[in-house]
């Protein structure tokens, strides 16, 4: 495994970041307030970086960073795919060829580099934000055969044969959990390189997945609506517990209610009453798993209106009273 910084908090200049950007895109130039990244003197950045290439063409990149000045970043970017969660703290714009790309919290952003460009972003001093996620370049898919498989990965591929393009997949909780393990797991030395090795290879395996689906809908409901079932699923996820009505939620994405009703069943094969009530025991076997709280608590936290709600409702659903699955605690 190569790994280009070493696994620990620290400073680092503007000629450092340089070094490590050129070994996840070879053409990569580095500029910062219009200076080369070698004549910028004094540190930019604290904190934790992640660049470790974890199987050829794959690299595994992340960071906690407080940012200690203002600077004005340009790099000069060859052919890659890009993957990152905004997991913590707040970022500007990227922005390519002029056009400027957004981070949103805990949504993968992907950017497809198919030919060397340029992108820049804008540092203030005093932000903070953690992020992680990939890198991928086109000797992973040559490895694999991807370009004769009609799956996800194949249309990772793509992206990353485009000229330039990106796109914001929705919300994962398993995505999320994947990203934060690469910055936060316990493990050192070979057994910590085995780990960060399997657990990209998953955050791509699910970030393809997340793609794949995303074409599913949109070609099911079209891109307009989409935009706004998804917006839908991410309320609902939020306030699982205290979901809005169906009016009220057609309200806040902008349609009305029997369109939002049949796109939402077209998209996830379910009502939106199905949904919320498929989410709430999902969630709730997850506190049963982990949690010592009791099972009546347990049903109130995800919306039930009593334990025998939720008592009957689970065992429809798993075929076994959650009392049975608190005791495998």
């Amino acid at each position: 495994m190569r790994t280009v910084y070493p696994a620990s908090d620290g400073e680092y200049s503007i000629a450092d970041i340089a070094r490590g950007s050129a070994v996840l895109a070879p053409s990569v130039r580095v500029k910062a307030n219009d200076q080369a990244a070698e004549q910028v003197r004094g540190p930019a950045i604290n904190g934790f970086l992640l660049a470790n290439e974890v199987q050829p063409g794959l690299f595994a990149t992340g960071h906690r960073a407080t940012y200690l000045d203002d600077f004005n970043v340009e790099i000069e970017v060859g052919a890659s795919l890009v993957c990152g969660i905004l997991l913590g703290g707040e970022s500007e714009p990227v922005y390519v060829e002029g056009k400027p790309i957004y981070y949103i919290l805990d949504r993968p952003l992907l950017i497809g580099f198919g030919k060397p460009v340029r992108s820049a972003s804008c540092w203030k001093a005093g932000q903070e934000n953690t992020c992680a996620g990939f890198t991928l370049q086109q000797g992973f898919f040559e490895r694999l055969g991807i370009h004769v498989a009609d799956d996800g990965l194949s249309r990772l591929h793509d992206l990353l044969t485009s000229d330039v393009c990106s796109m914001v997949l929705p919300k994962s909780r398993r995505l999320t959990e994947i990203a934060q393990q690469n910055l936060t797991h316990p493990y050192d030395g070979r057994l910590g390189e085995l780990f960060l090795e399997a657990n990209t290879l998953a955050f791509v395996i699910e970030t393809a997945r997340l793609l794949e689906e995303a074409q599913r809908i949109a070609g099911l409901v079209g891109r307009k609506q989409y935009d706004r079932v998804m917006q839908a699923r991410e309320i609902l996820d939020a306030n699982i517990a205290d979901p809005p009505k169906s009016l009220d939620l057609a309200r806040q994405v902008g349609v009305c209610l029997t369109t939002l009703q049949t796109s939402f069943k077209a998209a996830f094969g379910q009502s939106i009453f199905g949904y919320v009530r498929q989410q709430r025991l999902e969630l709730s076997r997850r506190l049963l798993r982990d949690t010592e709280l009791s099972v009546a608590e347990i049903g109130y936290r995800v919306g039930f209106s009593n334990a025998a709600a939720f008592t009957a409702a689970y065992r429809r659903q798993y075929g076994f009273p959650p009392t049975k699955e608190a005791g495998r605690r």
